[in-house]
């Protein structure tokens, strides 16, 4: 089933998952600029938060079409563990970055699509299971987080793409009635009440995690397309390169002094 007939695109208007990923790297790499280069200048990290929200969403669209799934963890968790070695070596302390945020979610999200799978067969023992298993992980990712090694946003963080892809549903992988909820309005309704559970539990109008609203309004542009063909990789690249160079370039700065 092609991507078009699971979830309508747009023709003529609108912005590719390729642009808005673009626009994600940009708002992310003010961000950390702020945070490493200029920490006193508020409004960089306030324009990174917009940075998240889109990675989030792509993050549960790339878990519906991805062909390899095994292939796309592994990605996910090989440069997440090489981001904290370059977090590790210069600050000296491990800290979860967005990708094992990511990593967690990616696992929770294919159990999810397990189930949903088992369910449209009509094995209900076997999506009892899965569900089971999507609980224990769920549990054991929260204990995680909270206990062992914390990670951007926390564990709302990881629940947010999880719960983006609940609505998605492939033909033949879901009960007919559950089929017409895969839909990128409903996709997107969904994805926006999990942001602001997010953004109310950092405090509503006293956070700048606040701003990452602003995001929904570009991600209502998106047309469904995958864009630009060739920058797959290099998305997820770019994350561990830009912390290296800014890093890099700190170093050389304080050096300089």
């Amino acid at each position: 089933m092609t991507q078009q007939a699971s979830v309508p695109a747009s023709k003529g208007w609108g912005l590719s998952a390729s642009t808005l990923k673009i626009l994600a790297c940009v708002f992310m790499l003010t961000d950390h600029a702020g945070m490493i280069l200029f920490p006193d200048v508020e409004l960089l990290r306030i324009i990174g938060r917009l940075a998240y929200p889109f990675f989030a969403y792509f993050i549960a669209e790339g878990c519906r079409y991805t062909r390899n799934k095994l292939k796309r963890f592994l990605l996910v968790l090989g440069l997440g563990v090489l981001c904290e070695g370059v977090y590790f070596f210069m600050m000296g302390e491990p800290e979860g970055g967005i990708l094992m945020n990511f990593c967690f979610a990616i696992l929770l999200i294919y159990q999810v699509q397990a189930c949903k799978k088992a369910l449209a067969r009509g094995k209900w023992g076997m999506a009892v299971l899965w569900l089971l298993l999507f609980m224990a992980s769920a549990a054991g990712i929260y204990a995680f987080v909270e206990q062992v090694l914390y990670v951007d946003y926390g564990f709302w963080g990881v629940l947010i793409p999880v719960w983006t892809a609940l609505p998605d549903y492939k033909e033949g992988e879901a009960p007919k009635w559950l089929e017409k909820l895969s839909n990128r309005w409903v996709k997107l309704a969904f994805f926006s009440f999990g942001l602001l559970l997010l953004c109310i539990s950092r405090g509503l109008f006293t956070n700048i995690q606040s701003f990452s609203l602003f995001a929904l309004p570009l991600l209502a542009l998106y047309n469904g397309k995958p864009g630009r063909k060739g920058l797959k990789y290099g998305f997820y690249i770019f994350y561990p390169v830009h912390l290296a160079v800014l890093w890099v370039i700190a170093a050389l700065l304080e050096w300089v002094r």
